[in-house]
């Protein structure tokens, strides 16, 4: 009985978090309350552990994959690692220059939900890949988390309007590319490419719960992301301005070359990644309501 009124449960948030991503969908709940919500949601359902979804499968699919599929799995899961970790590391400011309460709470469970998944791709190549992480692999937006880290703890002694364009600019950096278009287009690629095979049910587990954390993380930052545009047209300027910038920084992550052990490989043909990335770039710019807007 409890587990069919747990999946009933689940069921119910994976609607929820389909419908707070969906930005046809009104919400009239304000900041506050819309975190709060997120911040309950979080403490009831994120609490999934790394270190309990069952790994045994995918040691013997992984010894089993060809070449090709092989070390591409070694490819985006370094990429996957490098970026939980980096943010993990430096996602505090972000929950700093939040103007509450109840958004510093919530935004709070997003770094320890960094740090969970981090822990789970450590635990992946430990126990499946055996392998150490690859070294040549390019994130590009990732690389200037150090800046916008430092832009926002500067911000925290400045005026109620920098602080808040500060905030603008760290929703887009984060909630908005990275994770709401490199990391959704991410989940798609490992479904392409072993999901839809049955491949790696543990991977499949784990994406499933990091994806649910991260529709929380989407949904609050587009809806933020929204209200600020509708707000003042020198907040949808500037979020355009950044989203045109990091789109070049976020190609890259499926443009590039991929070497693995010093040997380069063929990228597996459903990876498909300009074709997605660009595909989530114009929803997202649609969504928040800058699709349209007259460049200056």
């Amino acid at each position: 009985m409890s587990q069919h009124v747990d999946e009933n449960l689940y069921e119910q948030l994976d609607k929820e978090l389909e419908k707070l991503q969906d930005l046809k969908q009104k919400d009239d709940r304000d900041a506050d309350e819309l975190a709060y919500s997120l911040y309950r949601m979080a403490i009831r359902f994120g609490t999934w552990d790394p270190a309990a979804i069952d790994l045994s499968e995918d040691k013997k699919h992984f010894a089993e994959l060809d070449d090709q599929k092989r070390a591409y799995l070694i490819h985006f899961c370094t990429g996957f690692w490098n970026a939980e970790e980096n943010v993990a590391l430096k996602f505090c400011p972000w929950i700093m220059i939040a103007p509450s309460t109840h958004q510093q709470a919530y935004l709070s469970t997003q770094l320890v939900e960094e740090f969970k998944h981090t822990e789970f791709f450590e635990r992946y190549f430990r126990e499946v890949l055996n392998v150490g992480r690859e070294t040549k692999v390019l994130n590009l937006v990732h690389e200037t988390l150090d800046d916008r880290s430092r832009q926002l703890l500067e911000a925290l002694d400045k005026g109620p309007e920098e602080r808040e364009m500060a905030m603008v600019e760290g929703l887009v950096h984060y909630q908005g590319m990275i994770e709401g278009v490199q990391a959704m287009v991410g989940y798609e690629v490992f479904e392409a490419v072993y999901g839809q095979y049955g491949l790696l049910p543990g991977l499949k587990e784990a994406f499933k719960q990091i994806k649910r954390d991260e529709g929380r993380h989407v949904g609050f930052g587009l809806r933020m992301l929204k209200r600020f545009a509708q707000k003042d047209p020198k907040y949808a300027k500037r979020i355009r301005e950044l989203f045109e910038e990091f789109y070049s920084a976020v190609i890259v992550r499926y443009d590039q070359p991929i070497v693995v052990e010093g040997k380069e490989i063929e990228t597996p043909e459903e990876v498909r990644g300009r074709e997605r990335i660009d595909r989530m770039f114009a929803r997202r710019m649609k969504d928040i309501g800058i699709d349209t807007l007259q460049q200056v």
